[in-house]
């Protein structure tokens, strides 16, 4: 019995990827259910479960656009100072049905791009943005979520289709810098 409890309470923790009220202060859960079920179709794991280990230091990039395909990029630093960039897309679309995980790739990056990356984060200050912002200013657009956990703590910031700021200049780092995406101009939003 003692198996099954552990296994029901890993699935448990498996399924929550936000705190409560992270990403609304009125407490409404939309955004967290809208995002987790994105996650689960692109077969990601919860950063907020890693938190438990404070030795694990984790990024991730989750942008839906509209539109067009889900796509999650996770960053997991290695303890030498070199990371594993995982980078998966569904066949769905990000504002609305998920679809399924259509790609799904990892690879080794250098001590140097993931400290440039790791540089990034302290000079944006990502670990002290505020959130949740409401910054929605119509219906159709992408939302940029950038989730970190780093000694025991976790974060998120969750922006709508930004022009620039912490969320734009980390999402397109590891989308475009590091992922080496393809993305078309007009899809970029």
């Amino acid at each position: 019995m003692i198996p099954l409890a552990m296994a029901l309470f890993a699935s448990l923790a498996q399924g929550q990827y936000f705190p409560k009220s992270s990403l609304d202060s009125n407490g409404h859960e939309f955004k967290a259910a809208w995002y987790s079920s994105q996650l689960r179709a692109l077969q990601e794991p919860s950063l907020l479960a890693l938190k438990e280990t404070p030795s694990s230091e984790s990024y991730r990039f989750l942008w839906l656009r509209s539109f067009h395909h889900p796509i999650a990029i996770r960053l997991e630093v290695k303890p030498d100072g070199s990371g594993i960039l995982t980078t998966k897309v569904a066949n769905g679309a990000g504002g609305f049905s998920p679809g399924v995980l259509s790609e799904n790739g990892s690879h080794l990056l250098t001590q140097e791009r993931t400290q440039a990356f790791l540089s990034l984060v302290d000079r944006l200050n990502f670990w002290n943005t505020p959130n949740p912002v409401n910054d929605q200013k119509g219906t159709d657009g992408s939302q940029w979520i950038i989730e970190g956990v780093k000694g025991g703590h976790y974060h998120v910031v969750d922006r709508w289709s930004p022009k620039s700021g912490v969320v734009r200049e980390l999402g397109q780092m590891l989308a475009f810098d590091l992922a080496k995406m393809n993305i078309p101009e007009n899809e970029i939003y």
